[in-house]
């Protein structure tokens, strides 16, 4: 493919990865609403959010393997379609536990999409175009968490909860519509023997590199989890109300898609140094928290956090890939993605004990201890001796060499 074809081929990929996403995290908010309207119960929120959310991490190992034995862009329409499917299906369901239960199947159905998505881009564009590839997506990603959740409570209000899952059902749609068109391959070629089961997550582990990029993500999604949890307190502290919580909460994603922006321009020999730097400023803006003396002070430190979270995510996304051989990425991205959700609900546990010991804002120093232990392992990884990949490269159908460290 010429050049121009090449950003095509992510811009589209970036379009549908906005829209599916934009389209979930209203459909997130529209459940949620939906289950404490009727039931006045914070658990039954928490297993809607695990249902439209967390399921994701479980569905690992299916998910790796899919993406990994089979064509990736079949993989990743024939899952988009599924979870119409399953949204239809809630948006059909009556009683509060089908609501649950269809939002569970149709967000597991819809699981593999993720893992053949960051796996497909390495094949979509040369290697050293992998930073703006991945910069590109994780703008228009961040993007969504802002639109998505402002969408999906707008109309929650003015059309009602149904109207919300019927937009997610024309999301999923028009994703797949996308990705059927995006030209290129999302996989490399593989040999026409049969395949075996493809690789196994012992396989993936026994590679340092890996399980560093693995352990940096996973502290970093502890973290959030236990932010996600302190920020409601935290504006109750200061009498922000309402306001305040979509302040706080909408300029940290703005923040990320500043530094994802940014992160487009990275050099294959920049993405460590971007990956420490951000990890490091999520976790000085974070513990900052602690010691703001109003709300606008932590709406500010907030935001600067933002921003370093999508300077640090856009490389760690490159930088798994560059690490890992195209066989066993949809594998290695899959098991990111359990590492990740796992790590986010026991942050979320951890918070819930945490906030009440500590204090509304005390609490906000352990992320930052827990960002700084992540951003320790990314340095190590960092100057360690470099890691030697092969990457296709799509316009001249052959391997290159990259190295993963600076």
């Amino acid at each position: 493919m010429t050049f121009a074809a090449r950003r095509r081929s992510v811009r589209l990929l970036a379009v549908a990865r906005f829209a599916s996403t934009g389209g979930s995290q209203a459909a997130q908010i529209a459940l949620a609403y939906t289950v404490y309207e009727r039931t006045s119960s914070a658990a039954w929120v928490s297993a809607s959010l695990i249902a439209s959310a967390g399921i994701v991490g479980l569905i690992g190992p299916i998910s790796g393997r899919l993406s990994d034995r089979f064509d990736r862009r079949r993989v990743m329409v024939s899952t988009e379609i599924a979870g119409a499917i399953g949204w239809l299906a809630v948006l059909m369901a009556g009683s509060t536990t089908m609501l649950i239960l269809t939002a569970l199947i149709a967000t597991a159905s819809n699981a593999p999409f993720r893992a053949a998505s960051s796996a497909s881009i390495p094949n979509l564009v040369a290697p050293d175009q992998l930073s703006w590839a991945n910069g590109a997506v994780a703008t228009a990603v961040n993007a969504s968490m802002i639109v998505g959740p402002l969408v999906g409570g707008t109309l929650v209000g003015a059309a009602g909860p149904r109207a919300v899952f019927g937009l997610n059902v024309a999301s999923f749609l028009m994703s797949a519509l996308l990705i059927w068109r995006i030209p290129g391959e999302f996989s490399e070629a593989r040999s026409s023997a049969p395949r075996g089961a493809g690789p196994s997550w012992r396989d993936v582990l026994r590679d340092r590199r890996k399980v560093g990029l693995f352990a940096v993500n996973a502290l970093t999604f502890a973290s959030f989890g236990i932010i996600l949890v302190a920020d409601l307190p935290l504006v109750d502290h200061f009498n922000g109300g309402a306001v305040g919580y979509m302040l706080l909460t909408t300029l940290w994603g703005i923040g990320a898609v500043l530094g994802s922006t940014s992160a487009t321009r990275l050099t294959v020999h920049r993405e460590y140094h971007a990956l420490v730097i951000g990890t490091a400023a999520m976790a000085i803006s974070i513990g900052s928290i602690a010691f703001m003396p109003n709300l606008f002070g932590a709406i500010a430190v907030g935001t600067l956090g933002g921003i370093g979270s999508g300077l640090a995510f856009t490389p760690w996304f490159s930088l798994l890939q560059r690490a890992t051989a195209d066989s066993q990425r949809g594998t290695a991205f899959a098991m990111a993605d359990t590492f990740e959700q796992s790590s986010f609900i026991a942050g979320m546990i951890v918070a819930g004990w945490a906030v009440g010991f500590l204090g509304p804002r005390t609490v906000y120093l352990l992320p930052a201890a827990l960002l700084l232990v992540a951003m320790t392992i990314a340095l190590r990884q960092g100057s360690a001796k470099p890691a030697t990949v092969m990457v296709k490269s799509p316009s001249a159908g052959s391997s290159a060499k990259m190295n993963v460290s600076p």
